[in-house]
């Protein structure tokens, strides 16, 4: 079963490097007559950029990506944002709904991330 990364680096992966399938999203029992499948419509893209400051070109190509495969939730992970990056993220939020959770890769490396998570 693919858990994390499906996606990664793809020609014509739309922005995707990886998706994330949630556990709550797992069916509690196996096998094909249970519809096992059915849980692989619910995942987060995931971004990865690899430059100082992802800015607000960045996420703006990453919330046309959501609003394609129609996601509430997607992670962006970069070195660091620009303020206006920042700004464009909670600004798609108030108008969609729809978060964009950005993580720095240090941040990841710390391991401080799970309230971001939540």
């Amino acid at each position: 079963m693919k858990t994390m990364n499906d996606a990664c680096l793809q020609v014509g992966d739309h922005g995707i490097d990886g998706r994330i399938y949630p556990v709550s999203a797992a069916p509690a029992k196996k096998g094909k007559e249970t519809g096992h499948l059915d849980f692989m419509d619910e995942w987060y893209p995931i971004q990865v950029k690899q430059k100082d400051k992802a800015g607000t070109p960045d996420i703006r190509d990453f919330e046309g990506v959501m609003t394609m495969h129609d996601r509430k939730k997607g992670f962006f992970i970069s070195f660091d944002y620009s303020g206006d990056a920042m700004t464009e993220a909670s600004q798609f939020f108030k108008k969609t709904g729809k978060m964009i959770i950005p993580l720095t890769v240090q941040e990841i490396l710390d391991e401080h991330i799970a309230h971001k998570l939540a």
